[in-house]
């Protein structure tokens, strides 16, 4: 007998065509992000053309003011032909921005094209798995597995040059993606992949004999297989069994709905929501930090649908109404100019349906939206969060996760009863700087990463008195702005490792520098601290590698080195130059190794922070997985500045972040049954270090 044919064996096709929707994937972002480059160095091009041309009329002028008609001539001559070339150049560029764009447009039509090809091949697994059942019972076989997977087989294997094409002659058509940005979906993809790949080798999916896996029963494969119960019952159905499609639009439960976390699919793995779908997004909190930086995002972000307003302020409620409509009608005019009708349709549904309401509470009672965006005062974060958490609505909130650690505790609890997803938007891991940076690092550029200096400093934020008073904030300048840098040396240090100590560093520590300050139109003492200096020691509790941060927080200008990342082969360092920002590695040597113009992680929007934190929360709610930064992480952020605190007021030794912890704690045994006091006292037990 000749050996057998691998490929007659369904799960091997099923294999091969997941594994060719993958490359089909990777190749179609990989063309748009050729034609995007091919459009930048045309962009380099013109301004290196036109650069030229400056050069030259300035070169031009003295050879004719000092009566050199050759020389003069001839730098006409050259001129007339560079400005010939720079036309050129202009037309390229400008037919290779219109590709690009278009590409960008159209990426997420293409990846949904190519993700629903592996829904239908899940379907086509939950329906065989049904099919085993029937044949096992009336005792025949199923031979339809062949023709079946013959047929998944021959729809797959022309993903990839369907892609290539479609890619080519994207320009030619009008923008009508679902969105306009370019999708986060190529991880939703690679783990949908990578969950039916893990399928069919455990034998949940088809043999090669059309039956279970050893040791599996029939019935058990497909309770785990299509988890009918979870997903969608019979009495939801009129009384009937749910069917495959069933499943699949029923794949994203609306919030309010029992245990919405808790909708798995086979092996557990998430149910994901339809791409059709969007997020419903209420905002909690309207002032400077939501209308000047998040609210100019959702325009942009067409997986989110922006349905309330909510703010007890009717100033407040005045104004972001008035930027909204702003935005929203220069987004309409840029897609009416594009042609891009399902942009025009999707803004102007937004726009008319927007809502104001007052409270919270006629946010989770009227609106029910499926995530709210809260930007209040950190007084109200952990509060606000929790109210919401607790009605079955996803929660992200603005930095700090709370007031005190205590708070963020609380705020845990709830996240861990209700099974709803919190994300603590620090949107410096958007930020296009430490995105680079942390990039450069997880390649070795520098070798093996050990300290870094990270500050973020002004002169204070005078016109805001709250940001001065603990009853609102907590704290001063490193709970404002200092945890931004905090949040970032934890990410570029490496999320596996775990802030370990922390002590407040000489000369300055945690100290108010300028104690009188005009807040509220008078002069006042300053009671929170204006300056912090602190070196965090991040360790990885399996390696024992360690990395060093010094942060510096401050309202009172900067005073510790740069920004710098170092590392045991070199250094990153940020510059900027004509409008450019860029990291540079720098060897031992003192050299520069690489030059790398930083970008976000996103090619829309700018600023890429907010942004990304935004699309971010969406995608996880979307796909019911947790952001990279948890509550867990705005937590251990919260105990970090706990622990500043208490190094100072212990003489600048340094302390364990677990000792701060337990340090905390004891104001709940203190207080018992009074969190608000137990806080409070936290807070100015704290804060006595700076108040000498």
């Amino acid at each position: 007998m000749g050996s057998p044919d691998p490929f007659g064996d369904p799960k091997t096709r099923m294999r091969q065509a997941v594994q060719d929707i993958r490359e089909a994937l990777h190749a179609l972002r990989e063309g748009v992000v050729s034609t995007v480059m091919q459009r930048n160095r045309a962009q380099e091009q013109v301004t290196a053309l036109e650069r030229a041309l400056a050069d030259l009329d300035k070169r031009r002028q003295p050879a004719e003011e000092i009566g050199n008609p050759r020389l003069a001539a001839e730098l006409r001559e050259e001129r007339a032909r560079r400005a010939i070339e720079l036309t050129e150049a202009r037309k390229v560029a400008m037919r290779l921005t219109a590709a690009a764009e278009s590409a960008k447009i159209n990426l997420p039509q293409e990846e949904a094209r190519l993700l629903q090809r592996a829904r239908e091949l899940q379907t086509q697994l939950i329906d065989a798995a049904r099919g085993v059942i029937s044949s096992e019972a009336s005792g025949t076989s199923r031979p339809e597995w062949e023709g079946m997977f013959d047929r998944a087989s021959e729809k797959t294997r022309s993903l990839r040059n369907e892609a290539s094409a479609r890619t080519e002659v994207a320009n030619a058509r009008p923008g009508t993606a679902a969105t306009p940005a370019v999708s986060a979906e190529i991880e939703t993809a690679e783990e949908m992949l990578a969950a039916l790949e893990a399928r069919i080798a455990s034998g949940t999916g088809p043999s090669a004999s059309g039956r279970t896996a050893p040791g599996e029963s029939p019935r058990a494969a497909l309770t785990e297989t299509r988890n009918a119960d979870a997903i969608v019952g019979p009495e939801a159905l009129g009384g009937r069994e749910p069917s495959a499609p069933d499943i699949v639009a029923t794949s994203f439960v609306p919030s309010g709905t029992p245990n919405n976390a808790g909708i798995v699919g086979p092996r557990g793995e998430t149910v994901h929501m339809e791409l059709t779908q969007r997020v419903r997004v209420a905002a909690i909190g309207t002032g400077n930090i939501f209308r000047g930086a998040h609210l100019p995002a959702y325009p942009d972000i067409a997986q989110a649908q922006l349905v309330a307003f909510c703010d007890p302020d009717p100033v407040a409620q005045k104004a972001v109404l008035k930027r909204y409509h702003e935005l929203m009608e220069a987004k309409l005019k840029v897609a009416n100019e594009r042609g891009d009708q399902a942009t025009v349709d999707r803004i102007e549904q937004d726009r008319d349906s927007i809502r104001v309401c007052d409270n919270i509470s006629e946010v989770i009672e009227s609106i029910k939206p499926d995530l709210v965006d809260v930007c209040t005062q950190p007084v109200l974060h952990a509060p606000l969060s929790i109210q919401a958490l607790e009605a079955g609505i996803h929660v992200m909130c603005e930095k700090p996760i709370s007031r005190t650690w205590l708070e963020s505790q609380r705020l845990l609890e709830m996240i861990q009863r209700t099974g709803k997803l919190y994300q603590h938007n620090e949107n410096w891991l958007w930020d296009r700087d430490w995105y680079t940076a942390k990039k450069l690092v997880d390649s070795g550029a520098i070798g093996e990463p050990v300290l870094m200096f990270l500050a973020t400093a002004h002169g204070g934020p005078e016109g805001a008195p709250r940001f001065w008073n603990s009853d609102f904030g907590g704290g001063g300048a490193l709970l404002d702005n200092g945890i931004h840098a905090i949040g970032a040396s934890w990410y570029v240090s490496g999320l596996e490792k775990r802030p370990t100590y922390v002590k407040a560093a000489q000369p300055f520590g945690m100290s108010i520098r300028m104690p009188n300050r005009i807040l509220d139109g008078r002069f006042q003492k300053v009671r929170v601290d204006d300056d912090a200096h602190i070196l965090i020691r991040f360790e990885d509790p399996k390696t024992m590698a360690w990395t060093t941060a010094h942060v510096e927080g401050s309202w009172s200008h900067r005073d510790s080195p740069d920004t710098v990342v170092i590392g045991t082969t070199g250094r990153i360092l940020f510059v900027s130059e004509d409008d450019h920002r860029f990291a540079v590695v720098m060897d031992s040597y003192d050299r520069e190794a690489r030059r790398i113009e930083v970008s976000g992680p996103t090619w829309q929007h700018w600023p890429s922070s907010f942004y990304g934190e935004i699309l971010n929360m969406v995608e996880c709610v979307r796909n019911n997985v947790p952001s990279i930064s948890d509550a867990s992480f705005g937590a251990e952020c919260s105990a970090i500045v706990g622990a500043s605190y208490l190094s100072e007021r212990d003489g600048r030794r340094g302390v364990a972040v677990e000792e701060f912890k337990t340090f905390a704690r004891g104001f709940t045994e203190k207080y018992p049954g009074d969190p608000t006091a137990a806080d409070n006292a936290l807070v100015d037990a704290l804060l006595s270090a700076v108040r000498k």
